[in-house]
């Protein structure tokens, strides 16, 4: 009688020990899954940041105001003129002039006066990028060229440096409908500027 006692004491205790252990084990497991659902949440949060698009910074460049980068350059916007035949300021007898020959079609030339503060002289075409926005969403590339001889005529801007502390006058020209010059819709020229961006608001 006593040994069947005992022997049902200790079946107890066995069970009561795998209960325990088992439910030990649950709240471990428990426990994992919780970590490892906290490591997946901070994974992906740290993904979503590495996935999300940079947002470049767009400054403002207001006509006749200068702009400086230092220790690169003086940037000033003069003026943003539309015309089917752009000619230098002061034309001499002999001069070089772009006339738009695509029917329907005129210049936008967005005018830039570029004092260098460069040590060595540089390539006058490196200084400054155009681009035209119409409408929010039409883009129109630029082709430049630079002011010589004191404005009488122009030449090429990739054949031509400004050295330092010397000024140059650029003249950034698009091709864009005439519509572009006559239904006061927006436009902007966006300038780029030793890889920041700036946007000049025509109208």
């Amino acid at each position: 009688m006593k040994k069947l006692g005992l022997l049902l004491l200790v079946s107890i205790l066995l069970v009561a020990c795998g209960q325990s252990d088992k439910n030990s084990s649950s709240d471990n497991k428990t426990k994992e899954s919780v970590e490892k659902n906290a490591e997946e949440e901070v994974k992906a949060s740290e993904n979503n940041e590495e996935n999300e698009p940079e947002v470049e910074e767009v400054l403002t460049i207001t006509k006749g105001n200068v702009l400086v980068v230092d220790n690169y350059a003086e940037i000033t916007i003069n003026n943003n003129i539309f015309g089917k035949q752009i000619s230098p300021p002061n034309p001499s007898s002999v001069y070089t002039y772009y006339k738009n020959e695509e029917e329907g079609e005129v210049y936008l030339d967005t005018i830039i006066s570029v004092k260098s503060l460069l040590t060595t002289g540089q390539t006058s075409n490196e200084f400054v990028d155009v681009k035209i926005i119409y409408d929010g969403k039409y883009e129109y590339k630029t082709f430049s060229t630079i002011e010589n001889r004191g404005g009488s005529d122009f030449t090429f801007t990739n054949i031509t440096s400004i050295e330092p502390l010397k000024n140059g006058t650029l003249h950034f020209l698009a091709s864009v409908p005439e519509q572009v010059e006559q239904d006061g819709k927006p436009l902007k020229a966006v300038i780029t500027v030793k890889g920041k961006t700036y946007e000049q608001i025509i109208r």
